[in-house]
């Protein structure tokens, strides 16, 4: 099924995000989209086996949460790029192997970018004793099973749970 192309309107924008309302061509009713930079998520694993997670605050959920590393892919920087520096700001780990297992959509019905899903393997600390942490990030280790880390209270972002998936497919993760 083939649709016209809507004509499209920026109607609002921030630092963040935009937002653009498309009308379909002939008129009607605009569909609002929200046009963000894309971002990435890593299933990262330490030399030990273990997740690697991150706990934050997260304010549109208004608590905190245990989610995989994950952060936006700036202009000029590529997703495994933005994929290696999140990882190390949020975690303070590094790794040599990225590997992308899939590239997804946030929200197929409002959002225009994409997500990009990294498995990571054999994170370790960085060797550099000037690393900060980013503020309010907390690294976390999880030795536990997937099954039981989609069912941890505050696990709740979609984005972690279909990467993590995606690593199941791969079959880099057990269940």
């Amino acid at each position: 099924m083939r649709h016209p192309t809507p004509t499209q309107e920026t109607v609002f924008t921030t630092k963040w995000f935009s937002i653009a309302a498309k009308t379909p061509k002939g008129g009607g009713d605009p569909h609002y989209v929200l046009q963000t930079n894309d971002f990435v998520a890593m299933v990262a694993v330490d030399l030990k086996g273990r997740l690697l997670l991150v706990r934050q605050f997260r304010a549109a959920a208004e608590q905190v949460t245990l989610e995989l590393p994950s952060g936006h892919v700036e202009e000029g920087e590529t997703p495994e790029e933005a994929a290696r520096k999140e990882l190390l700001e949020e975690t303070g780990h590094v790794a040599d192997e990225f590997e992308l297992v899939g590239k997804l959509s946030p929200c197929i019905g409002r959002y225009q970018n994409r997500a990009w899903c990294y498995f990571v393997r054999g994170a370790r600390p960085t060797d550099d004793p000037a690393h900060r942490l980013e503020e309010g990030v907390e690294p976390v280790f999880y030795g536990g099973s997937v099954s039981d880390l989609v069912r941890e209270e505050g696990f709740l972002s979609s984005l972690s749970v279909s990467a993590l998936m995606l690593a199941v497919a791969e079959k880099r993760l057990t269940v």
